[in-house]
């Protein structure tokens, strides 16, 4: 295969912003239509995409114009109907995250997914931040021992205030709030450089429980967490602390997580894209001494060239990570969440 004919399911926010710039900046990746449920936005994404074809039926496109690969940017609701209309095609799919509204609906879209052998993808962005794949090669390389600790937040302050209701703050829509679309980037990170959590206990909390309905005077409730905070062990007994909120006062859109070992620690910070704050080694550790170590050009890569990358190689879907299995075991992790926070208890994954 020399290029990627692509379709867009979901055709705003995130797809606009993200998906088509960065396929499109790859070089090798056509667009052949966007699909939406309001059609302006659908047509607006095609000429941003110099997609011929637009409309609101995702399902006719993919019959009548076939795809090699669709990329899903609705509504979290949307994502388990999208996802396998896209693999009943036979097509490569990136779905955004959180993958699905539940453990279930996750568990059947990786099997569907795993079954049919094509490549997927989670584009769980700070994956691809140069400091945190950085990160990566100096756990895999042994550099911080074996791991202690890894504690961490990310805090936004979108959710201050009156501001109007969004799909984000309704549970039958975004299927969580801070957990979701917060939390779950932590979750993934952890993953990435610890591997998986083995249990935990966690709780969550919303502080502004109703929103007016724009255009009118009337105001809805507020029926997701506008923070979520969990304490856990992963499964090679490092302990996890993390906290998302979107109620972080003078946050914009910040992460700070704190990795330990028994031969080290780094900090990860996304202001901080491609700088690492470390202590490595007797002679740093013994001193409490950091200095910052900078990423090198292969930690710099581009999320949606990775995915066009795999599918032009013919990559085996294991090999292309983030993929659904990754999502899934984030979803699994956002459902312990909020079992435990429903019932005080800890949980067992």
């Amino acid at each position: 295969m020399e290029r990627i004919r692509v379709g867009t399911i979901g055709s705003g926010g995130i797809v606009q912003a993200i998906h088509i710039p960065q396929l499109l900046s790859h070089g090798k990746v056509d667009f052949a239509w966007c699909a939406d449920i309001d059609e302006a936005t659908a047509a607006g994404a095609a000429r941003k995409a110099g997609a011929p074809r637009w409309g609101t039926d995702y399902r006719q496109l993919l019959r009548d114009h076939p795809v090699d690969a669709v990329t899903i940017g609705t509504p979290h609701v949307s994502h388990h109907d999208a996802v396998m209309a896209a693999l009943d095609a036979g097509v490569h799919v990136c779905c955004e995250k959180p993958l699905a509204m539940s453990l279930a609906e996750a568990e059947a879209m990786a099997a569907e997914a795993r079954r049919l052998g094509v490549v997927t993808f989670v584009p769980f962005s700070y994956w691809f931040v140069p400091a945190a794949r950085l990160l990566k090669d100096l756990i895999d390389e042994g550099a911080l021992g074996r791991l202690t600790h890894v504690n961490g937040y990310y805090g936004q302050g979108n959710a201050f205030g009156d501001g109007p209701m969004r799909w984000r703050f309704q549970k039958a829509i975004a299927g969580s709030g801070a957990l979701g679309d917060l939390g779950s980037h932590l979750i993934s990170l952890t993953h990435l450089w610890g591997g998986r959590i083995a249990r935990l206990t966690a709780q969550m909390k919303t502080f502004v429980h109703d929103r007016q309905v724009e255009g009118t005077s009337e105001r809805a409730p507020v029926d997701v967490d506008d923070d979520v905070q969990l304490l856990g062990e992963l499964e090679n007994g490092a302990l996890v602390n993390l906290s998302a909120s979107r109620t972080y006062a003078g946050r914009a859109n910040f992460q700070r997580v704190e990795v330990s070992g028994f031969d080290g620690g780094a900090v990860y910070d996304n202001s901080e894209r491609s700088r690492l704050e470390v202590c490595l080694g007797q002679a740093w550790t013994a001193r409490n001494q950091w200095a910052m170590m900078q990423a090198l050009p292969r930690h710099h890569l581009t999320q949606m060239h990775v995915f066009a990358d795999a599918i032009l190689a013919g990559k085996a879907p294991v090999e292309v990570l983030p993929n659904f299995e990754v999502g899934l075991e984030v979803q699994r992790v956002m459902d312990a969440v909020e079992r435990s926070a429903r019932t005080g208890a800890w949980v067992e994954l």
